[in-house]
């Protein structure tokens, strides 16, 4: 990919169920021990380690802290990983990422574990570090683009307005639809009745959770796994200094979506506001120079300097 060349080493986890999922270590691995700090990213929904997101963090942190180790957790069935259950992702799925944090912290146990998540990777990242609470086994977290509450965000994203019907939540459903698409056989070899037709045909997001994401999940309904999914009713249970940066232009998460007065009120978050930075932008600057990565690694700076 062009800009922010960013070299991987994959490692295939197979979690407890028999999924699996790609994990992309940034080259070169550092070898400072059992003690080298490790950055988990979370991507977006069906996001890889060749966004240019993650790709313009990891350089961005190559070079101001070089012995951090940076490891990307990819969903099931994503960049070149073939799924093998009928279970993919959703955007409120945690055991996933518990299971390999967990994984890490058998394997490594003296690693300072800092996580960072995108777009609907954030919303995972602080939905499960609020499930932890108390044990939770990162020292740090950071959001970026969070939509907190699912059900809201989604029920806008289908609303039919322009940008909806051609633009964002249009791009995301087809997304969906491919992933399911190109994962057929595996999806339809589980013990859930599923409706073909009415996936591949899916209008938008809610239609596409209805027909598969809510059932092979065991929700009664799209409504019910969106709600059950969304983060920010466990943002009071988070006890790990957490970092929450959300654009108020951001076009797919919402500015009424921002939990500002629960954030207030936990001591342990900071949330940062932009006028502008779009979902995942962050372009500043004559050069149009990405803004966000500078801000996230300073913080991963801090919080291994203090915490």
């Amino acid at each position: 990919p062009a800009g922010c060349a960013i070299e991987y080493e994959r490692e295939i986890f197979e979690f407890a169920d028999g999924g699996k999922a790609g994990i992309d270590w940034a080259l070169p691995r550092q070898d400072g021990g059992p003690t080298t700090p490790l950055i988990i990213l979370v991507p977006g929904i069906g996001g890889t380690s060749y966004d240019y997101y993650a790709r313009s963090f990891i350089h961005s942190l190559r070079k101001q802290l070089p012995e951090c180790q940076v490891a990307v957790l990819q969903s099931r069935g994503c960049n070149g990983v073939e799924l093998v259950t009928p279970k993919a992702f959703h955007g409120g799925l945690t055991d996933d990422l518990r299971e390999f944090v967990e994984h890490i912290a058998k394997r490594l146990p003296d690693t300072p574990l800092i996580g960072i998540g995108f777009s609907l990777g954030a919303n995972i990242l602080t939905k499960y570090v609020g499930e932890e609470g108390r044990d939770c086994r990162f020292r740090a977290a950071a959001s970026v683009c969070n939509p907190f509450d699912i059900d809201m965000t989604v029920s806008r994203m289908s609303q039919p307005t322009f940008k909806n019907r051609y633009l964002y939540a249009a791009a995301l459903t087809r997304s969906l639809i491919a992933m399911f698409t190109s994962n057929q056989k595996a999806i339809m070899a589980g013990d859930i009745e599923l409706d073909v037709n009415a996936i591949r045909t899916a209008r938008n997001m809610t239609e596409f959770n209805e027909a598969y994401t809510a059932k092979v999940f065991g929700f009664e309904s799209a409504k019910e796994l969106n709600m059950s999914g969304s983060c920010v009713q466990h943002i009071k249970n988070i006890h790990i200094p957490m970092l929450f940066i959300n654009a108020l232009d951001d076009p797919m998460c919402y500015k009424q979506t921002i939990p500002i007065d629960e954030i207030k009120q936990n001591p342990n978050l900071v949330l940062a506001i932009t006028r502008h930075g779009g979902h995942l932008a962050y372009f500043g600057g004559t050069g149009l120079a990405p803004w966000l990565p500078p801000q996230l690694t300073q913080f991963v700076g801090a919080m291994l300097e203090w915490v």
